[in-house]
């Protein structure tokens, strides 16, 4: 029944707002020339574009017809039509954050009608704040759901150059990156930690409207960005069956119909180098234009490896070509591929209370004993190419096309056990193919109805293998004694068993096994994956101040999972005699094995917005997420298949701004979750071995607020703050009534109280210099790494203060700015547990420690170089 409705209410919408004639007419403006669609309507109607002083054009601006209900946003190119008006004098007005409302009387006549307006800005005012959340172009001001933007001035001005610096910035977000594979984006105590290839994020992240499924293929550089939007709470209506929690939408630059570039180069502590550099050009006016912009960046490791190299480095090299072509006035082609390789040192996993060869002990000691030295790190390579096409109506009403491939691979080596002993030396390979198409429809109904539609198709294919190569006569130490036997002596050198001693009753005697010191095993998945997907989202505007909207999405998901685990090379174990895996210690050997599954969902949304005026709301939603079943194998290859795990959530909030100088936002949200699906170490029930596996968590409850304040104190200064508190909690019973084994905890990743504060101040020394500082402060209250809450596995309070400065000319354009991070130097983790919990041995990644560097920047246009020529 509720796909019946569903078709029947998209055939209506498409016929309605899709099927009406048109004819080309060209329309120049004084700025630019520019050809318009027109329209054969009986009605009046009124059309035009909005543009700043400097005759930018400015989408998502709000225009409305005074004494009406009529409202849009202007699109991409700024412009707006408006239809079924009344003939005669009115009145349009144009408001968009960071600029003064304008407003400008019109005579309308039968048919069409047309209006430009120049928005002029204040001397004090805010940054304008534009976001596609609601896939068009809009205001943030007019979206009524919880959603952040960090747009391109502010990363600039901030030097936010990492996502975990990101994540300052955004209230309910943290971003742990350790390395170049696995981001852990974390949406108001909510992660998407994917164990198994077939598992689907639960954070879902997009790069230009394009989904990025992997967790190694989120971990993009932050070079060339418009913006970064989040969307916090379950936004599968909009963004697909993996933003559950929420979503992470990169928005890179595209080209312009100007020529202008840009090259930076920086240096800092810990031999830090950096190189960026950009260039727009248009290659027929008009009609074909161009954006290229690359990165490389190298940082040696910030804690040295005693065994050569270093830990917790960098090396990035990245390139974007962008293409834009117009070949007429309701066609666009946009074409942009990427690159990004990382090759980076391997992570620094710290023992507590183990020495290293040294004979150092701590976590913040600086100095690591990584036995495979060299042979450790992090890597990964990402190519993407996507062409988006676009057919216009109208202004409102067109067809969008994505077509998109995806291809990553990325590997990762790392000492589970953190010492000098090589007990626990593993390896990660995986790899993806995305292919991914969507169609999706925009309409604008009588200028108050105003929406998307359409449908997606995507496949992958990825793959995974862990390997493990243990030295058992070290491993002995953490496996046949409880608890385990140190690892080192006092000097941080191994403690080695040669053999182990075993009873043979038909001898009456001890004989003594030796242990081998070279055995690798490995387990290999592999997940072909494919969704289909049809979604409708709509606003509508029921009175002046009264707007209601609803989404629905239809996803069919098909996975399929193989996995095989087999001894690889080397001696075979004879510590799996213990842990019943012989010839393996961790991965008991078995043939191929396969989890089919394929499922129909719905997810859906429905919200209320009362709008005071163009500058201030009230709104309430409600929506649903889920997040796809869960295929997995155990260590031992039993099959397990977790139930999707179902998100309701209610949000209530209101936003506001002031005099163009004073933007406020604060959102109140109340989460159920059933069937969560929890990210443990679970004891397999016939060999007592610990496999790192999904589970369910049963039944858990959160909820909280988020605010954010922005202030254009005076035209030198700007203050902007938020704050997030969190509650979270595991429900006492599951579903069923059972109690849980979580009940009371926490989640992970999850702190209570969160808050950044920062200033931007600018101040003239001369006509030609401009001096400019960035503080920030950043602070998270105590959060644990784990779901289970495991007593040490916690950090603490703590604050982050960052500094951001330097000097600006005008002619030439050049930026010289010094920067520092962790001004305080202070001590914190960013991951506890991990590998080494799994043998007992627990493991630490410290946080970055101070860093301080500078960069030049050198800005230029097409006039600077005519006045070189002359």
């Amino acid at each position: 029944m509720k796909t019946l409705l569903s078709i029947i209410l998209l055939v209506f919408i498409v016929s309605t707002s899709f099927g009406q004639s048109k004819k080309r007419n060209k329309v120049k403006r004084k700025y630019r020339n520019v050809e318009a669609v027109s329209r054969e309507q009986p009605t009046v109607y009124v059309r035009g574009s909005v543009y700043d002083s400097d005759y930018n054009l400015l989408p998502g601006a709000t225009v409305t017809i005074d004494g009406t209900y009529k409202g849009v946003n202007t699109n991409e190119d700024g412009e707006y039509f408006i239809t079924n008006l009344e003939p005669g004098r009115a009145r349009i007005r144009v408001s968009f954050i960071g600029y003064e409302t304008h407003t400008a009387d019109i005579i309308l006549q039968e048919g069409r009608n047309e209006k430009n307006v120049m928005l002029p800005t204040a001397d004090i005012h805010l940054e304008p704040i534009l976001v596609s959340a609601q896939k068009r172009e809009q205001q943030l001001l007019d979206v009524p759901t919880a959603i952040s933007s960090v747009s391109n001035q502010l990363m600039n001005e901030a030097n936010i150059t990492e996502l975990s610096t990101l994540g300052e910035f955004v209230p309910g977000l943290y971003v742990r990156e350790q390395g170049a594979n696995r981001p852990t984006f974390a949406i108001r105590g909510l992660s998407s930690d994917e164990v198994s290839p077939s598992a689907q994020p639960r954070v879902s992240v997009f790069f230009n409207n394009v989904p990025v499924n992997r967790a190694n293929s989120a971990s993009l550089e932050l070079y060339d960005m418009d913006r970064m939007e989040v969307l916090k709470g379950p936004q599968n209506t909009l963004f697909g069956r993996g933003a559950q929690a929420g979503a992470v939408h990169y928005v890179s630059k595209m080209p312009e119909n100007k020529y202008y570039g840009s090259i930076t180069a920086g240096l800092g502590d810990y031999g830090l180098q950096e190189y960026r550099g950009m260039i727009n050009a248009p290659i027929i006016e008009n009609k074909l234009m161009m954006r290229a912009a690359g990165i490389y960046t190298t940082r040696d490791g910030y804690v040295e490896n005693t065994f050569g190299g270093d830990l917790m480095g960098k090396e990035t090299i990245a390139g974007r070509f962008s293409l834009r072509f117009k070949p007429q006035w309701n066609h666009r082609f946009d074409v942009v591929v990427n690159y990004q390789k990382d090759d980076t040192p391997g992570i620094a996993f710290m023992p507590a209370g183990l020495p290293n060869t040294n004979g150092d002990i701590g976590i913040f000691s600086g100095v690591a004993s990584h036995e495979q030295g060299k042979n450790l790190g992090t890597g990964k390579e990402i190519f993407d190419a996507t062409l988006n096409y676009r057919l216009y109506m109208s202004e409102h009403t067109y067809w969008t096309s994505i077509t998109s491939y995806r291809k990553t691979d990325a590997t990762s080596r790392w000492d589970g056990d953190g010492t000098a002993s090589a007990a626990i030396d593993m390896a990660e390979y995986a790899g993806s193919s995305q292919f991914y198409q969507e169609i999706r429809g925009n309409f604008s109904q009588n200028s108050r109805l105003n929406g998307s539609l359409g449908g997606s198709f995507w496949r992958e294919k990825a793959d995974q293998t862990y390997w493990f190569s243990p030295n058992e006569q070290h491993l002995a130490n953490l496996m046949l004694a409880s608890p385990p036997m140190p690892l080192v002596d006092a000097s941080g050198q191994p403690i080695s068993i040669q053999a182990i001693p075993n009873y043979d009753p038909d001898l009456d005697t001890t004989i003594y096994i030796p242990l081998p010191t070279n055995h690798q095993e490995e387990m290999y998945s592999q997940a072909n994956n494919m969704a289909v997907e049809g979604f409708m989202d709509i606003n509508y505007q029921v009175s002046r101040k009264i707007f209601v909207s609803a989404g629905v999405r239809m996803v069919y998901d098909r996975y399929k999972l193989n996995s095989e685990s087999s001894f690889v090379s080397g001696s075979p174990s004879t510590l799996g005699m213990y842990t019943g895996n012989a010839p393996n210690v961790f991965f008991l050997p078995y043939d191929s094995k396969e989890i089919k599954k394929n499922t129909i969902s719905y997810t859906w949304r429905g919200g209320l917005k009362y709008r005071f005026n163009e500058y201030g709301n009230i709104y309430a939603n409600y929506s649903r997420g889920r997040r796809p079943a869960v295929l997995q194998f155990t260590s031992t290859g039993e099959e397990e298949v977790l139930e999707p795990e179902i998100l309701d959530n209610y949000e209530l909030g209101f936003k506001a701004a002031f005099y163009d100088r004073v933007y406020f936002d604060v959102t109140g949200f109340y989460s159920l979750y059933k069937d969560f699906q929890t990210r443990a170490w679970v004891a397999d029930s016939q060999s007592g071995e610990y496999n790192l596996l999904f589970k369910d968590g049963g039944q858990a409850t959160s909820y909280g607020a988020e605010a954010n304040i922005q202030v254009a104190i005076i035209e030198q200064l700007d203050l902007f703050a938020n704050y997030a508190w969190l509650k979270t909690e595991f429900d006492s019973t599951d579903v069923d009534g059972a109690a849980q084994l979580y009940s009371g905890n926490v989640f992970s990743l999850a702190p209570e109280h969160s808050f950044a504060v920062g200033l931007n101040a600018r101040v003239n020394i001369t006509p030609n210099i401009k001096l400019f500082v960035t503080p920030t402060y950043s602070y998270k209250s105590h959060m644990y790494f784990e779901d289970a809450n495991t007593p040490g596995l916690e950090q603490d309070a703590y604050g982050l203060l960052n500094i951001n400065g330097g000097l600006e000319l005008a002619d030439p354009n050049i930026r010289l700015t010094v920067w520092a991070n962790n001004v305080l130097d202070e001590r914190f983790i960013t991951s506890a547990g991990n590998t080494g919990s799994l043998f007992g041995v627990p493991t630490f990644v410290p946080g970055s420690p101070q860093m301080i560097g500078t960069k030049l920047t050198w800005n230029f246009t097409k006039e600077d170089r005519r006045r070189r020529r002359r």
